[in-house]
């Protein structure tokens, strides 16, 4: 659907935070989201239609109290939702992305840091509309960057385990990410794999996530041009799985 200008999209944005609000709690100060167990076949091509539409989302937008953001947003730059089902072989997430100006780099793991001029670190990620998955604990450390699928290009993709200890790397076969791209707006579905995260589930486990989504507005600039125009939305929380609603 078309949303026919930022008053309304205001509108729908509040009511799915509304909604989204009844299945996020607070544990210890950290905000637990709630995943429901799947209770059907997810089929993984980009579509969408098929997720239940009352599933709730996870919003990151400017206007979402549950956002952290980082630098300055214009009033239209970016919505990004998220709903998440697992299975006893998968962790399911669903994402609708809508952006003012698509910047799609693919990024490889080893061009991830950027030294800029005032010989900082930078994360070249930063740069490029990227989103991040995060799961951190003790001696369990994962990350995920993946690209939309916009405008004939992308998903991007590329993710590391550290285990242990001294956190060695252990190798491990990528998500399955899906994308399509209709009407300026990115849908995509990604498929976790609980063995490959070297992951147990069960219901009622908890997994702290953080998310984040990098926008970028100056399609094929130089780095250095950005840097003042550097932005971020993030999530910090748990999630927790719970049996089919």
């Amino acid at each position: 659907m078309k949303l026919m200008n930022y008053g309304m999209m205001l509108d729908i944005r509040a009511i799915f935070v509304v909604i989204s609000l009844l299945f996020l709690v607070r544990v210890q100060g950290q905000a637990v989201w709630e995943i429901p167990q799947a209770e059907q076949e997810i089929q993984l091509d980009g579509f969408i239609d098929e997720w239940p539409t009352d599933l709730p989302r996870l919003l990151l937008s400017p206007t979402s109290s549950m956002t952290r953001i980082t630098g300055k947003f214009g009033k239209e730059d970016l919505s990004l939702s998220l709903r998440f089902l697992w299975d006893r072989q998968n962790l399911y997430v669903a994402v609708e992305w809508e952006d003012d100006e698509w910047d799609l780099k693919q990024v490889r793991r080893n061009k991830a840091v950027w030294v800029s001029p005032d010989r900082r670190r930078r994360d070249r990620m930063h740069f490029f509309d990227n989103l991040k998955f995060h799961i951190q604990r003790s001696k369990y450390d994962y990350i995920l960057w993946t690209s939309p699928r916009a405008k004939e290009q992308g998903p991007f993709v590329w993710q590391r385990l550290l285990e242990g200890v001294t956190g060695m790397e252990t190798a491990t076969f990528p998500p399955l990410v899906t994308g399509r791209f209709r009407a300026n707006k990115v849908t995509m579905e990604i498929m976790f794999n609980w063995k490959q995260l070297r992951i147990k589930p069960k219901r009622t486990m908890i997994i702290p996530l953080t998310l984040i989504v990098a926008d970028s507005d100056l399609p094929g600039g130089f780095l250095e041009s950005k840097l003042d125009q550097l932005k971020w939305l993030e999530w910090k929380g748990q999630v927790k799985l719970s049996a089919p609603r």
